[in-house]
């Protein structure tokens, strides 16, 4: 998807607010593996910031994943925004995150909104902050069950001498 930037950057006006939707990965980005589910939405604003601009993006997607306690699957709904500015070529680093490149008086938007989306996947996914999890003996989803394992705390026995250390001081 681009945005076409020759009337904007040609008017007095400031502002140039759009949206839209990418329906598929046509990036180099290689997203496979993370269930990312199409259309991704993406609306935002481009400022004049004297010769240079600045783009404010806000991305709305969602992926299946599993729950890393109870590993249930279930889907993520995620929020994202990006902040950032372009300058003269000789200044883009095309690896910086906060800058944006204009081609022809175009923004390519497919590359900023997957970069935003990969670098806005959660390293961790709950299904519900309290989480429960499985049991670490039995492997039954406590927050379903009960489980009757032992609750009292299973010492390894490589750092049983470990429990003594402390016994006569102390803390």
């Amino acid at each position: 998807m681009r945005l076409n930037l020759k009337d904007f950057l040609k008017s007095p006006d400031q502002n140039l607010n759009f949206e839209g939707q990418i329906e598929k990965n046509e990036t180099e980005y290689v997203i496979d593996g993370l269930n990312i589910n199409f259309p991704i939405g993406y609306r935002g604003i481009v400022t004049k910031l004297g010769d240079n601009l600045k783009l404010d993006l806000n991305v709305s997607y969602s992926f299946d994943t599993n729950c890393d306690r109870c590993l249930k699957p279930m889907k993520e709904i995620m929020d994202s925004s990006l902040e950032a500015y372009s300058f003269e070529e000789n200044f883009i680093d095309e690896s910086d995150s906060q800058s944006f490149q204009v081609e022809n008086d175009e923004i390519y938007l497919d590359d900023l909104v997957i970069s935003q989306v990969i670098t806005s996947i959660p390293l961790k996914s709950l299904c519900k902050e309290d989480c429960k999890g499985l049991c670490p003996n039995c492997g039954v989803d406590l927050n379903e069950h009960q489980c009757d394992c032992s609750q009292d705390e299973q010492i390894d026995l490589r750092f049983e001498k470990l429990l003594n250390l402390f016994n006569d001081e102390e803390v």
